[in-house]
């Protein structure tokens, strides 16, 4: 023995003593790989949570819209769901509400710097005003809406357009407020130039003014062309004016667009019930190490929701006494042959139709579906305590531990793996020794025939 035969002996003890603990890597694969599953599992119940607290209370479940008819061309609507009431206004726009505005004298070239020295005082948003200097540098019309626009928060914005009315001197300043309205009346800005080589003026300006609309039948002032709490819940933009020309303003609940959120929150169940489904799926292939198959805790999340969705909700008659007990299959949903919930939104939305506050506190009232979901999944979600925490740190506290398993054997090993290496270095020196000397020997007695240490031992 010795030289390559040492090492080789050595890297052969250390693989052998390696085996345990490739053997916990394993485990920890696996462990990790139920651990992301998992995962994937809490993701969906995640989502289903979301789903369901979108849904919570009445001003959440419902959704309104806005119906104007021929009336779009001259407003447009915004609806806020949770303040808006349903109902319906006869609305006539008579006059749009106007910026106060100036232009100047005309001039040949927007670009030609004729105007001279001089300064532009602008009103500021807060009050108070600000002075622009004006180079000759400046000094042309676009220089001076330049310069005007500069000042973000001046109360007018500036423009340079041109006018055929005067072919020779086509080229305008137009200067506007911001905001429309007479709450928004404004100073013009005061402009001073000297030395030009053509003189400048505000050839014509005109004040601001308020909207005027009729809301059944009543004349209203608006201070603005946007609106946004004209009714309760619902704004207005205004477009144009068409005095004499009435349409309706009808505001109602979106049928299509709550069916809509009830698919969402079916599709929510289905995926975590489909998970569940699938980890139940073995046959003699299957790796069950890694998989949920038979696991209590998802068990549990199917049996609590599919208990839950076979219920029956309660809301109030008209009268306020009595109580009517809806089922979900009878606004269509209801389980399927392969475990999943099918959804006929034509029967959803016909349901809402018939007795659509009925349906409603059946779905998002205090002891309705949406509230009971919420229960049950915000129990599963709770942090520490539930079901889904719980499950995840058992997963995460079997990896920590193969960790720390694996840490106590591999310094073990490199201990062993020193040891070894250590006790062969001192094997490999002792057989060199005995090489030397059996040379020593050998060539002290002479070739006599014979191994010299075979013979000192008797051989």
């Amino acid at each position: 023995m010795g030289g390559g035969q040492f090492k080789k002996a050595v890297a052969a003890i250390i693989e052998a003593e390696k085996q345990p603990i490739k053997e916990l890597e394993k485990r920890k694969g696996v462990e990790q790989a139920k651990l992301k599953l998992f995962g994937e599992f809490k993701n969906k119940c995640s989502s289903l949570q979301s789903t369901v607290n979108s849904l919570v209370g009445f001003n959440k479940f419902k959704e309104l819209k806005a119906e104007l008819g021929d009336g779009s061309k001259l407003m447009s609507v915004t609806v806020d769901k949770e303040k808006a009431n349903v109902g319906s206004w006869d609305i006539e726009v008579k006059e749009l509400a106007q910026r106060s505005s100036m232009i100047s004298n005309g001039f040949t070239d927007p670009n030609k710097k004729v105007l001279g020295l001089g300064y532009i005082t602008l009103q500021l948003a807060n009050g108070d005003t600000k002075d622009i200097y004006v180079t000759h540098d400046d000094a042309s019309l676009y220089g001076i809406a330049e310069k005007i626009n500069s000042i973000p928060d001046g109360v007018v914005k500036a423009t340079v357009l041109k006018d055929a009315t005067d072919p020779e001197h086509p080229y305008r300043l137009v200067v506007t407020a911001k905001k429309d309205g007479e709450e928004n009346e404004i100073q013009f800005p005061q402009l001073y130039f000297v030395d030009g080589d053509e003189d400048f003026y505000i050839d014509k300006d005109k004040g601001s003014r308020n909207a005027l609309v009729s809301v059944d039948g009543f004349d209203v002032e608006l201070g603005s062309n946007d609106v946004p709490d004209f009714l309760r819940g619902v704004g207005v933009q205004l477009k144009q004016a068409k005095p004499g020309d009435k349409f309706t303003l009808n505001i109602k609940a979106d049928y299509e667009k709550v069916s809509g959120k009830i698919k969402g929150l079916v599709d929510g169940v289905n995926g975590v019930l489909d998970f569940v489904n699938k980890q139940n799926q073995v046959d003699e292939h299957t790796d069950t190490r890694s998989t949920f198959a038979g696991d209590t805790s998802l068990q549990n999340v199917e049996f609590r929701l599919r208990n839950l969705m076979q219920s029956g909700f309660a809301s109030h008659t008209e009268n306020k006494d009595a109580f009517k007990v809806y089922h979900l299959n009878e606004l269509g949903i209801q389980f399927e042959k392969d475990g999943k919930l099918q959804f006929n939104q034509g029967t959803f939305q016909k349901a809402l139709e018939k007795d659509f506050d009925g349906v409603s506190q059946a779905i998002s009232g205090d002891n309705g579906l949406v509230e009971q979901l919420k229960s049950v999944m915000d129990g599963f979600a709770q942090p520490g305590a539930g079901v889904l925490s719980t499950r995840e740190q058992g997963l995460q506290t079997q990896i920590r531990q193969i960790d720390q398993t694996i840490e106590t054997k591999e310094r073990n090993l490199e201990q062993k793996t020193q040891a070894v290496t250590e006790k062969f270095s001192r094997l490999q020196a002792s057989l060199g020794n005995m090489q030397r000397q059996q040379q020593y020997l050998s060539a002290t007695l002479g070739g006599g025939g014979g191994n010299p240490i075979s013979q000192l031992l008797g051989g």
